[in-house]
């Protein structure tokens, strides 16, 4: 049987669905994944023509962005499954070619991709022809997830694949709390205040001003339209989101009086840290075992495009550019921290 997977990604919702559906997969078999994510040269358009001889670091930035976010959500979502795995990215203009080639550069035995279909444009760089060229090219079997286009609860995959996204991230922003603080405790450094008080911003000015107030305005009320039977279950979540931002606030207190060299200082760190991880990943869980798979049971089609439209017209500023949020940097860190 099939031991180690090249999960191919791009950077769509149909990427972040190809993740859970090949964790699984990979779970299943025992195996480990290779992630990989390539991308069109963004020196050949116009666009990125012109950005690279203004500004060759944003550049730069705007150029790694978008693989280096598909790869942590990816890694964080395996290491939560509890799958091995490793990553790995190119710059490519021949997806297919370079799909085959780091299956064989890695020793792959199986291809895992998802198609959409027919998707114009960069972003869906994975499509239907990529698939195909594929299976003309490769000298070993491939495993063809879903095909987005023949997929009649497309909107509701779609959207769930973006809060689940969403919830990588917010994990990946977590796990990097946690081994910073461990870090420190166990070399007795002090451990990069800076890095975890941006770290914490990122969790208050994202999932808790952002994103939970979406899935209660959307998610949580249409599944509340639909059947009561789980009414208690999404009270106890709304109470959890508040919850969230006091231990938040109790986080950057504790970080606060780091920065002022309290002598206890360290350890209400960790205790916030701990509790604060301990609470969101609960909730998490909570939705994505409980909520979520009732949601998909009871809301309608009609449903589904409302919270795909809701969720798609936002981006998560950990993988964006935003004046009010620059986090391109918080990222990059997050990730070497993650290593």
């Amino acid at each position: 049987m099939y031991k180690h997977l090249l999960v191919a990604l791009d950077d769509t919702p149909l990427g972040m669905a190809t993740v859970t559906q090949s964790v699984s997969f990979a779970r299943a078999l025992g195996a480990r994944i290779t992630f990989f994510h390539a991308a069109p040269d963004l020196a050949a358009t116009g666009e990125g023509s012109m950005l690279h001889s203004l500004d060759r670091q944003a550049f730069t930035a705007e150029s790694d962005m978008p693989r280096h976010a598909v790869l942590l959500k990816a890694a964080t979502a395996a290491r939560i499954g509890g799958v091995e795995c490793s990553t790995d990215a190119l710059v490519s203009d021949h997806p297919a070619q370079a799909i085959l080639e780091a299956a064989q550069r890695h020793a792959c035995d199986l291809l895992f991709v998802s198609s959409h279909g027919r998707v114009p444009g960069l972003r869906g760089w994975l499509h239907s022809s990529v698939t195909r060229q594929l299976l003309q090219i490769a000298n070993l079997p491939v495993h063809v997830a879903s095909i987005e286009s023949n997929d009649e609860q497309a909107d509701a995959n779609r959207a769930l694949a973006i809060v689940a996204g969403e919830h990588r991230s917010i994990a990946a922003v977590l796990t990097g709390l946690q081994q910073l603080d461990r870090a420190g405790r166990i070399d007795g450094t002090i451990p990069d205040v800076a890095l975890m008080r941006q770290m914490a911003d990122y969790l208050r000015q994202f999932p808790t001003r952002l994103h939970h107030p979406k899935e209660e305005a959307f998610i949580f009320r249409l599944l509340r339209q639909r059947t009561s039977e789980h009414n208690a279950v999404l009270d106890e979540l709304e109470r959890q989101h508040v919850l969230e931002n006091t231990l938040i606030d109790a986080l950057f207190t504790a970080l606060a009086r780091h920065g002022h060299g309290d002598a206890d200082a360290a350890e209400a760190v960790t205790a916030a840290v701990q509790r604060l991880s301990g609470a969101v990943w609960e909730h998490m869980s909570l939705e994505e075992t409980v909520i979520f798979p009732a949601a998909r049971r009871h809301l309608t089609s009609a449903d589904w495009s409302v919270v795909y439209k809701a969720f798609s017209a936002h981006h998560d500023p950990l993988f964006s550019h935003s004046p009010e949020m620059p986090m391109r940097q918080l990222f990059a860190r997050i990730a070497t921290a993650l290593q």
